[in-house]
């Protein structure tokens, strides 16, 4: 499905994270890393990205690296800080 399903899945990291605030592994829709910071942002602690690979077998890499970036340039220390911030 890739990108379509990405609000589907945001949606759901966000309620499942905010109904029991346990561990969430987003996945669904991820293509590059402002999905993988979105997902992060809803609740998830980590995330998984399978289509994308079919796209680019470096994915992984490139996720890491726009991760990277995104905390950088809000002086943020830890990723860890991402997970939950999203409040609706």
């Amino acid at each position: 499905p890739g990108p379509a399903i990405k609000p589907f899945a945001a949606g759901k990291v966000w309620w499942v994270y905010n109904a029991d605030q346990i561990p969430v592994i987003g996945l669904g829709g991820i293509m590059n890393s402002t999905d993988a910071i979105e997902l992060m942002l809803a609740g998830a602690t980590a995330f998984q990205s399978g289509t994308a690979l079919f796209k680019n077998p470096m994915i992984p890499l490139v996720l890491i690296s726009g991760i990277e970036d995104y905390l950088q340039r809000h002086h943020l220390s830890d990723v860890k800080v991402l997970t939950g911030m999203l409040h609706m």
